[in-house]
Parts: structure tokens; sequence; C-alpha cells
């Protein structure tokens, strides 16, 4: 499939008015402030587009759904109209792809209910934990229609082991919800958390997110999954698969293939539950700030955490990122700088002098016993002496438990030292969204998030790239990185007024521009956009891009009728990768004419 093939997504349309079932928006969240930020981000200066249908439904065929899946979940879990604005994309004006429906399940037997309603139907469901994967379409599907299956509902913790460190949660345990957990038993662990912490650990793991203690490559640190395929079956995998193991969760590997990587970024199965290891709580823990002065100095940066991860020294995965994002918590951008364009390099120095800030920032920590947390600041030192001697500023505090033999409290870590390391959740970067929106606006933004080795010269190379386009299609080059065991992911933040139309097509060109240059250099994304899925997916071009022809030959095995998130990561069922088969409302429609629930 090229990037260029247009799918039909629509059935279509019934007036909301003819829907006596049509849904006001619930919460989903317990906590006020996490469902005002929400609201916030979900429903101001949003309205609903007209109802639509699924794919070649008719009127009739669909209301008979709709009173089957409440009969599954319940009439409040199932949603239409005003509903669906939490179970869209926040950050686009256009309607392509919004919803049917969606309908938010509580039990494994309510899935499996609903993907029978599903396959007989030939409804396609797109799947998500919470919705929060913003910058990428958030919880919206790709096939315009659909039926959202939000599993938000599903919010237990199953089990915290504290002794062995790992727990086991359902898709709606949000990161709040686990480190709350944690803190209320006083249990001596730090589970990580993203930047944003409302977003589901599972939803954020399956998705291949990333938190910042020294568990924070998520996806790494699975230690077993449930899992419902499209016909209804569970499996289970890892250990977890053997029956009464003392194992389930201490070893990730089975006999066999192994499975989990199958149901990453992926359109096969619906996790339900997954195991994760979690970081324990440790005695000493020092957070280390390091500073650089000039744009070109991140060649010495990325070479510093290369050189300090092959000597294993670093233990969690370093955050790094420009000067714009510490512009960016300034307050919204027309503050700063009112006029068009890109934020003037002048005026980006003169702000830097005012508050001592250097170009580049980047945070990480050490943890352990206090003669261990000292040797590696040692080595770093020295490192960061070598590498860059000229403008590099390290700083850093040592924090340990307020009497002997006791463990670090996290929040006794002053805000100004506590960048996620210590595992504590936040809402405070969400204000970012913002940023460029003028009075009266609501933020947006997509990301554009290049995988590239840990090296200086070609990360700089690729940096000087994205600013020099970002700057000609007038956006800042907002750019953030994380830097991985080999490799770094460097997210360039497009932020726009998602209620501009002209500006998000700006930045959607833009985005465009960038995946074009990324791809002259070989560089594929670690997640990507909804409306760009099959572009990146066509960067694996290998033997014809072996590797999809493969995953769909799985797609079709267990998912013959096509329902499960059809497009997700550019995987498409037999049915819509036909040119010639069902991709139209017609011949939809010849599929269920005969239906009844």
């Amino acid at each position: 499939m090229s990037s260029s093939r247009c799918v039909n997504t629509g059935g279509d349309s019934l007036e909301s008015a003819q829907l006596p079932w049509t849904s006001t928006m619930g919460r989903q969240y317990g906590d006020d402030d996490v469902q005002q930020a929400h609201d916030h981000v979900f429903r101001d200066g949003r309205t609903a587009p007209e109802q639509r249908l699924p794919p070649g439904m008719l009127d009739d065929q669909f209301r008979a759904l709709i009173l089957a899946f409440q009969g599954v979940a319940g009439e409040d879990n199932v949603h239409t109209g005003e509903g669906l604005l939490d179970f869209s994309d926040p950050f686009t004006l256009e309607t392509d792809k919004f919803p049917s429906a969606a309908v938010c399940p509580k039990t494994v037997d309510e899935i499996r209910a609903i993907l029978s309603l599903a396959n007989k139907s030939r409804t396609p469901l797109w799947v998500v934990s919470r919705g929060k994967n913003l910058g990428y379409g958030g919880p919206s599907p790709l096939v315009g229609g659909s039926v959202v299956l939000s599993l938000y509902r599903m919010d237990r913790i199953l089990e915290v082991n504290e002794k062995d460190a790992y727990a086991v949660v359902e898709p709606g345990v949000t990161f709040f919800d686990l480190y709350q957990y944690c803190r209320d038993r006083k249990l001596s662990l730090w589970p990580s958390v993203p930047s944003i912490a409302w977003g589901s650990v599972v939803g954020n793991t399956l998705d291949r997110g990333f938190g910042y203690t020294a568990h924070g490559d998520h996806q790494n640190h699975i230690c077993g999954m449930e899992v419902v395929l499209p016909d209804g079956d569970i499996i289970r995998t890892g250990q977890w698969a053997v029956d009464n193991s003392p194992s389930a969760f201490a070893c990730k590997t089975n006999l066999g293939p192994q499975l989990d990587g199958l149901f990453l970024q992926s359109n096969l199965g619906i996790v339900t539950k997954l195991g994760i290891w979690v970081q324990p709580q440790p005695e000493t823990t020092m957070t280390v700030r390091l500073e650089l002065e000039e744009p070109e100095n991140l060649v010495q940066l990325v070479e510093i955490f290369a050189e300090l991860r092959r000597d294993a020294v670093l233990q969690n995965d370093p955050a790094f990122f420009n000067v714009l994002r510490r512009i960016s918590r300034m307050g919204p951008r027309h503050e700063t700088y009112p006029g068009p364009g890109a934020i003037p390099d002048d005026l980006i120095r003169k702000i830097m002098a005012e508050k001592g800030w250097g170009y580049w920032l980047t945070w990480f920590s050490f943890y352990g016993t206090r003669d261990m947390v000292l040797s590696r600041l040692h080595i770093t030192e020295e490192v960061v002496r070598r590498r860059c001697p000229d403008g590099a500023r390290l700083s850093w505090r040592l924090f340990e438990g307020s009497a002997e033999g006791e463990r670090v409290d996290a929040t006794a870590i002053p805000p100004e030292w506590q960048p996620m390391n210590a595992g504590v959740p936040s809402l405070r970067y969400s204000s970012t969204i913002d940023f460029n929106t003028p009075p009266g606006g609501y933020g947006g933004h997509m990301d554009l998030s290049p995988i590239l080795p840990l090296d200086g010269e070609l990360t700089w190379k690729w940096y000087r790239v994205v600013c020099e386009i970002s700057h000609r299609f007038g956006f800042d080059s907002f750019v953030g990185g994380h830097a991985f065991n080999k490799h770094s992911v460097l997210v360039h933040m497009i932020m726009f007024n998602r209620m501009d139309e002209k500006q998000i097509q700006s930045a959607k060109e833009l985005w465009r521009e960038l995946a074009a240059k990324a791809k002259e250099y070989g560089l594929a994304t670690y997640r990507t956009h909804l409306d760009c899925m099959d572009l990146m997916q066509d960067s694996y071009g290998f033997n014809n891009n072996a590797q999809r022809r493969f995953v769909e030959t799985m797609k079709d095995a267990l998912d013959p009728n096509g329902i499960l998130s059809p497009g997700k990561s550019g995987i498409w069922p037999k049915k819509y990768r036909d040119e010639t088969s069902a991709t139209s409302p017609e011949s939809f429609a010849q599929i269920v004419l005969s239906y009844e629930i």
C-alpha cells in the first residue's frame, strides 16, 4: 500500500436529532484537576459534527447496534453526539475521522460481547486505553465512522508486589493511580511516569511511550500480558501463561516465539491486563542537571550520552531539550514574541542572557547507595570535562532518607530538582499545549519523532535541517529528545492554534516536508500521527516491506472481518487493502444488509 492510497472512510450521516440516545459528556477522572485539564483539551471550543454512521451501515442497523452495545456496557457507557468529543482528535478541525460512537466496557466479558457484535455487523472498532496519545491523533479512529472501544473504565490495579517490584494493571489505570496506590500503602516503589501523567500505563507502554526513572523505557519492562483476540479468544504471554507459575511476572520470556511485541502499536488484539516492572525506591538518589551554551554543543551532548551509556554509568534515560522548551514555561508565546514567524534568534539570545540559561538542558539521575551515586557523578564529571571543556555547566543535588536506613521520599525532593526522575506524576507540562495560541485560542500540536543513533554529528546535522525547514514555514524549532541505550528519539513539536485552519494546514505541510527529509536520512519515527501511518510504514522498504506483509498475513488470519483498528501503524486488513473489495459504503452495505442484532 503506497502512502498516496485513499481509503473510503465514510458511512452516511445521521442527524443527531434523530438519535434519542445521543449522550452528554461525562467524567473520565475522579480527580477534579485532571478532569478539568482533560475538559480543556477535549471539550473547550469544540462542537461535535453531524452524527455519522459506520462505513456502509444503514440507519436502522446503527440504531440496533447502539442498543445492543447498551445492553452489554450499559446506556451511560455508549456515547454518540457531543459525547464523542472525548473520543476524537482534539487538535483538528477536520471531521473525516470522527467516530460514529464510543463504547466503554468494564470487563473482559463485555469486550468479548462487543467483539461478537462487531464481527457480526462488520463494524470497525478503534481500541484505546485512555486516548491521551496527543500530537498523534489522540483517541480518534483512522477509519471515519468507526466505533471507539475505550477501555478507560477498566481501572483496576490487580497487584503491586513490593518485594519483586512489579505491578499488574488494567488499561484504565493512570500513572496518577499507580503512584497514589503505592503512596497510600507505603510501598517502597517508584512507578515510572511520563511528562503528563493523565494517560494509561498500559496505553503508554503499548505505544512505546517513556518515562524518567530507571525503568522509563516502558516497553522493555513488560512482564506479561493478557490479550483478547479479535474472535474473543484470550491468551496470556510469557510465564504468565504457565498455570500457577511462581515466575509469572519475574521472567518475560516463554518457550517458543515471544508474543509481547506483536501487541505493541498493534491491531492484532486487545491488551486487557499488563504486568510491568517497577523501580525499587532507592536509599540515595542524585538529580544531575547539565547545560550547554550553544546550539552546536548538541554534538558534545549526544557524545556524552553515548560514552556514559557504553560504560553503564547512566541509569535512566536522559531527557534533553532546546531553550524553546524553557521559554514555553514562561507563558503563552505571544507574551514573549507577538510577531509573525519563528521567535527571532536575537530575542532568544536576550532571554538566555537574562535568565542565565544555556541553549541545551538535560536532566538525569543516579540511584543506589551513596558511594555508588558519588562514583557515577565522578565519572560523569570527567566525561563532561573531556568532551566539552568550555561552555558546559554541571550541577547536582543529593537526596537521602531522613533517617538512617530510610529510603528517599520522592515528595521531599524540591520541585526544581524533580523532573519526574523520582516518579512523581504531574500535569504541569499540559500547559505547553497552549504555547502557540493567541488570547481566546486553543492549542494543538503534531509531533515528528525520528529515531537516531547516539551520533553527535548526525544529530546536529538533522537538528539544523529541522530548524531551517521549521523557520521557513514560520514555526519555532521546538525540539526535545530522549536518550536511550543506543539511540535517541528527537521529538519535534509543531505547536499551533487548533482554531486556525490555515495554521493547522501549514503545520501539516511542515510535518510532511520534515518526514520526507527524514526519509532521505533513513530515519523513521518511533510513533506517528494517524494521518501519516501509511507514509511512515512505507519507510520500511526492505524487500518491498516484507515486514508489513508478514504482519498483514497474521492480521488476516486473526481478524478475517477486519474489525480491529484497521490501518493502525499502516497495517490494513484484506478488505481495505484490496481496492476492488469492500472499501465503499455500498459494498459494506451488501455485507450488513440482512444483519439483525
